[in-house]
């Protein structure tokens, strides 16, 4: 303990011993960064604070939302808008629509375009906050024009994210036009089908067909059975050579006949199906007809589909909701005058003290070796 505090001790005697040294190094250089940060140009900063549009999801809750409810919104990186904001604030895009404008390699006495968009891109700030709304700061020399430059961001913003969705309403709407094309040729080809089918089947409705040609056969065979029973009759009263029982039999062969003919596919009567080829001839119907209900109901979805992406592509209203316009700042943002000679004072304070302990050292050092 006594030897610490004779260490300290020394350390203080070699302050006050060097102290015209600390004082004068101290005062120089404060004097100094306070003469620097004088001289340093003023820098201004204007600030506009937007929100991005709301999307389908943020309207009817999706997963983003609920979680915002809870504070936790912003864990899987924002909504797609938010994102696209960003990536459009960022890009190269609204940097050199920026310096087209303003002529910034002009204002910055840069060497090239390129580094022109490196010192206006350190130039504009972005930063998203706890609500989500995202605020874009300009930083410029110039007090009366930094609000401008801070407004005409959120302009190009604005401006390119209305060229975005429209290409993209375009390709869209192309792709559904495209595919709403190939779906009535389609439509078109199975419906010509169809008809070349019923046609070559002879196919009215198979249904009703179905139904009639039932009642057809029904009314043959009921004719038959009812001759059958009259002829049986007739033998029982008359002789089988009596001319009423021959009638009675050749009536008889005619019905079976037509009855029989009735079920062949040679029949003349077009307007009956062929029992034997309906179970086949319906499937193969059955099967177009679905098809081509499919391609309808496609067709269906499509539609809307295809007048909501023509609207959206002709759509040119603003995206981006405004909160607060940038308006001139009063205060400059930078140099910190006050940081800049504080930092120096507290600096060259501690520098001087630690030469003046290597000097005092070194000096220790020197005597020893020559005693």
């Amino acid at each position: 303990m006594q030897e610490k505090e004779i260490n300290l001790i020394d350390y203080w005697n070699i302050i006050w011993k060097r102290k015209k040294f600390i004082i004068t190094s101290v005062i120089i250089v404060t004097v100094i960064s306070a003469v620097i940060s004088l001289i340093l140009p003023k820098w201004y900063k204007a600030t506009a604070v937007i929100m991005p549009p709301e999307t389908e999801e943020s309207r009817f809750g999706g997963l983003s939302a609920n979680l915002g409810a809870f504070g936790l919104g912003g864990m899987f990186g924002g909504s797609e808008s938010q994102m696209r904001f960003l990536a459009i604030l960022k890009s190269r895009s609204l940097l050199e629509t920026m310096n087209k404008k303003f002529d910034f390699q002009k204002r910055y006495q840069t060497e090239n375009l390129e580094s022109t968009l490196n010192v206006l891109r350190n130039n504009i700030n972005i930063k998203i906050e706890e609500e989500e709304q995202i605020v874009v700061s300009m930083l410029d020399r110039d007090q009366d024009m930094v609000a401008d430059m801070a407004n005409y961001i959120v302009y190009c913003l604005d401006n390119l994210n209305i060229t975005l969705t429209a290409s993209k309403a375009k390709s869209s709407r192309e792709f559904i036009e495209n595919r709403i094309q190939i779906v009535r040729d389609s439509l078109n080809k199975l419906e010509n089908e169809i008809s070349m089918f019923m046609q070559k089947k002879g196919i009215i409705s198979i249904s009703d067909q179905m139904k009639t040609a039932v009642e057809k056969a029904a009314d043959m065979k009921a004719a038959i059975m009812a001759k059958e029973v009259e002829l049986e009759v007739k033998k029982r009263v008359l002789s089988i050579k009596s001319p009423e029982v021959e009638s009675l039999e050749s009536e008889l062969v005619i019905l079976r006949t037509k009855f029989n003919e009735f079920y062949s596919e040679a029949s003349s009567e077009k307007l009956f199906l062929n029992f034997d080829k309906i179970p086949d001839m319906e499937k193969e119907y059955l099967q177009l007809k679905r098809k081509a209900e499919y391609y309808a109901k496609l067709l269906e979805y499509l539609g809307p589909q295809y007048e909501q992406a023509k609207i959206e592509e002709a759509k040119d209203v603003p995206t981006v909701q405004v909160l607060d316009k940038a308006v001139r700042p009063e205060r400059k943002e930078k140099p910190k005058r006050i940081i800049i000679v504080f930092g120096a004072f507290l600096i060259s304070s501690l520098m001087s003290i630690l030469m003046s302990f290597i000097v005092e050292k070194e000096r220790k050092s020197f005597i020893n070796k020559n005693s």
